[in-house]
């Protein structure tokens, strides 16, 4: 939690209108207003970096000391269809898995409970390090 945290928001798309002068303008004002991170859930098409006026954007708020972070968009999953991909930026996005990892909770009553959790206890099986593998491509 940030309880003094800031909040501040910058409208710069209406309906399917998005002037990149807008996204500039809400980007600098962010600057300027003195914010710490700026969250972007904008993103456009793929291009070298000295076209993308977000990557140029968020590159002069990063030598502000902002921390930026970006939406990777919702074009996926097909090679290069991930956007904001910008060195400098953080850049999520959503996926699956295919696993679970069960956890099972026991109560003083003796009933069990499974549910999932990235919780793991010293001495657990689980616990031990195991090589990463890779499966292959998902094509």
């Amino acid at each position: 939690m940030a309880p003094y945290a800031h909040l501040a928001v910058y409208k710069v798309c209406f309906g399917l209108d998005w002037p990149e002068s807008d996204i500039l303008t809400g980007l600098d004002v962010a600057v300027a207003d003195g914010a710490d991170v700026i969250s972007i859930s904008i993103g456009e098409e793929n291009m070298p970096f000295f076209q993308d006026n977000i990557a140029i954007a968020s590159f002069a708020a990063i030598q502000k000391g902002i921390f930026v972070s970006c939406a990777t968009g919702n074009s996926g999953p097909f090679n290069g269809t991930a956007t904001n991909i910008a060195p400098w930026v953080l850049t999520i996005g959503a996926s699956t898995t295919d696993r679970k990892i069960k956890a099972t909770k026991k109560l003083g009553n003796n009933k069990e409970f499974d549910g999932e959790s990235l919780f793991q206890p010293k001495g657990s099986p689980s616990s031990t390090l195991l090589p990463l593998v890779y499966a292959g491509s998902n094509e």
